[in-house]
């Protein structure tokens, strides 16, 4: 008896490729990401020093938030062309 001709897997597309970090915001209120091979200081602000953050990457946006309340603290929309990267909002 032979067994039906299944269609083969194929691989799904990715629509958007996203990514976590955790990280502790330092004294001097900045994070560093790597993004595209290159990195990157994300201005957090001198009021979240040593605090423990939890970052969403999307693409350039990065969406940061503090890990103990979940609280979007700022966003940051990445522009390749600078290397200290301002907050969209604070």
């Amino acid at each position: 008896m032979a067994t039906p001709e299944l269609p083969r897997p194929t691989r799904a597309t990715v629509r958007d490729e996203w990514s976590t970090r955790n990280d502790i915001v330092g004294t001097n209120g900045k994070v560093t990401i790597r993004y595209a091979g290159r990195l990157y200081h994300l201005g957090i602000g001198r009021a979240y020093g040593g605090k423990h953050i939890l970052m969403v990457i999307t693409d350039n946006h990065v969406t940061t938030s503090l890990k103990e309340t979940g609280e979007i603290i700022t966003e940051h929309y990445i522009d390749t062309s600078r290397n200290y990267q301002k907050p969209y909002w604070q």
